[in-house]
């Protein structure tokens, strides 16, 4: 089958229309807004493949966008603008606006096609209508939240306070955001088919997989999915599910990965790379506006992009690779047991996070030229106070802190080497763990 256009539709605004809500109700409001998106996208692809009389083959559909291959029905360009210019019209005075732009399909070779259209559609967005509204939330009808199926359906019982209520020690929210990382070297240079298996795998798992994990975890309750899908996804809920919740399903995802790399026939060998994702973690009050949430999240996804390799997640200012986050968390339980049930006075946790603020001045000094090598005695100095029972375990603990700063200052590059980011972080987390707020 010969197809002559190759159409992409992209929705504009997404983020801002789904979180300018207030905090109270926000749960169910949230869940409509992003499936109202879904609907524009899924109302706009339908039309088109009617206009073309359904000769159309759907590459991909998820997220706010869809593109597709189309065969010519004897309607040139100029019908195929017109139409794009009438439907688009509908959503000139909506908040959101589907950008709409097609090429000749010329090419077999779907990254090139991919690469096109996605220029296309840049320059569809500079000239964006000068009639369209400025944005403003007006009344939409949304169908129920309980009508809806599958993965973005999911949501718990009550709303945001009901669920941080149901939170272990501080009654606070998390917000994770993660996508996978290099998505576009991963898509490039693929055949038409490996595209579609990768695109419709990823779908899988931040769809289906993702809603039955949740259920797998007993989590339904503690976890509110605001859209996944696609390579994305976007979750609220009580802090630390969402925190112990990351780590399941970066453990998950490198299963899938390995057997998808397998299916689509890349080699296993050391030359090959993973596919990852990186992640931004925030904690919140449950009253937090929801349009700072996600502003603070995506900030802290960014963060996580930037740092080495990615592959990483960036929680409380700072970024840390999966297995370093991991360690974190085992770090911030040891910490709790020996406050909680060891007899160890919170003050233990204090000296941790007091150190990482002494240890960022030497950072900072350090690249200003006044080179002072860590005073890690002080950590040493700490212990002076534990209980005798506990100060085999302490000492191993503060020994790996003071070691990873020391290595760390003097630029080892030793993958060995423990970032000292960690221990600030497991603090913190066993902080919360300990925090219990009326």
């Amino acid at each position: 089958m010969m197809y002559n256009y190759f159409v992409k539709c992209d929705i504009s605004g997404i983020q801002q229309f789904i979180f300018d809500v207030a905090s109270d109700g926000a749960a169910r409001e949230l869940k409509k807004r992003s499936a109202y998106v879904q609907k524009i996208a899924d109302d706009c692809y339908k039309v088109l493949k009617e206009f073309f009389g359904n000769n159309v083959d759907l590459v991909y559909n998820g997220g706010g966008n869809f593109c597709f291959e189309a065969m010519n029905t004897a309607k040139t360009k100029e019908d195929l603008s017109v139409f794009i210019k009438q439907l688009q019209e509908k959503y000139l005075k909506k908040d959101i606006f589907p950008f709409i732009a097609f090429i000749d399909r010329d090419t077999d070779n779907i990254s090139n096609l991919l690469n096109a259209i996605s220029q296309e559609l840049k320059k569809r967005k500079h000239q964006r209508p000068v009639w369209c509204a400025p944005f403003h939330v007006e009344a939409v009808e949304m169908k129920d939240v309980g009508e809806m199926k599958g993965v973005n359906g999911q949501v718990p019982k009550g709303d945001f306070n009901d669920i941080a209520e149901r939170s272990t020690g501080a009654i606070k929210l998390a917000a994770l955001k993660l996508d996978v990382d290099n998505l576009g070297a991963l898509f490039r240079d693929r055949t038409r088919e490996e595209y579609k298996k990768l695109s419709e795998a990823l779908k899988k798992f931040f769809g289906d997989d993702l809603k039955q994990l949740i259920e797998t975890e007993k989590m339904q309750q503690y976890i509110y999915v605001v859209f996944s899908g696609g390579d994305d996804c976007f979750l609220v809920g009580t802090w630390e599910k969402i925190f112990d919740f990351a780590i399941t399903l970066r453990q998950k995802f490198r299963e899938f990965q390995e057997k998808l790399r397998k299916d689509i026939g890349l080699k296993l060998d050391k030359d090959d790379k993973d596919i990852t994702f990186s992640a931004g973690l925030i904690v919140v009050h449950p009253k937090y506006p929801m349009l700072r949430l996600s502003e603070e999240v995506e900030e802290a996804l960014s963060a996580s992009k930037s740092a080495d390799c990615k592959d990483s997640i960036n929680c409380f200012g700072k970024s840390l690779r999966w297995n370093e986050f991991e360690k974190s968390q085992k770090i911030a339980l040891q910490l709790f047991d020996l406050v909680k049930n060891k007899g160890e006075s919170n003050s233990l946790i204090e000296r941790i996070k007091l150190s990482s603020i002494g240890f960022a001045k030497i950072q900072q000094d350090a690249q200003k030229g006044r080179m002072n090598l860590p005073k890690v005695w002080r950590l040493k100095y700490y212990l002076r106070n534990v209980r005798a029972e506990n100060r085999i375990e302490i000492e191993k603990l503060f020994e790996e802190y003071s070691n990873a700063i020391v290595k760390t200052f003097l630029n080892k590059s030793d993958e060995k080497v423990t970032n000292p980011d960690l221990f600030p972080i497991a603090a913190r987390w066993a902080e919360l763990l300990l925090k219990k707020e009326s």
